[in-house]
């Protein structure tokens, strides 16, 4: 467990590497995504976040056959986001509009 947890976290960096190159508008959006995704990640057990990408697609994969939480996984992932557009709105803040869309997830 401790060894997956240490795979996902790399491949979250991994996949920030190219955050240097990144606005703060958008390094604060992709660390919202990754939040979200690790979040959603600690609720499904059997799913894993491998990669977020820039605009919030996800990378996951799953436990040997236990894809039956993918959509519920997805719905959490969605929501989440739809949860930070709305707080981001309510508090006057300006919502990036990779928050509004239906983000990629590629379950491999």
């Amino acid at each position: 467990m401790i060894v997956r947890k240490s795979i996902t976290v790399a491949a979250l960096l991994l996949g920030m590497g190219c955050a240097v190159s990144m606005t703060p508008e958008q390094k604060a959006t992709h660390q919202i995504f990754v939040e979200v995704a690790h979040h959603c990640e600690s609720r499904f057990h059997t799913i894993h976040v491998d990669q977020v990408d820039l605009e919030g697609g996800l990378k996951i994969s799953s436990d040997a056959d236990s894809r039956t939480e993918y959509r519920a996984f997805v719905g959490c992932y969605v929501d989440g986001l739809k949860a930070h557009a709305e707080a981001r709105r309510k508090a006057g803040l300006e919502v990036p509009e990779a928050l509004t869309r239906q983000p990629d997830v590629e379950l491999e």
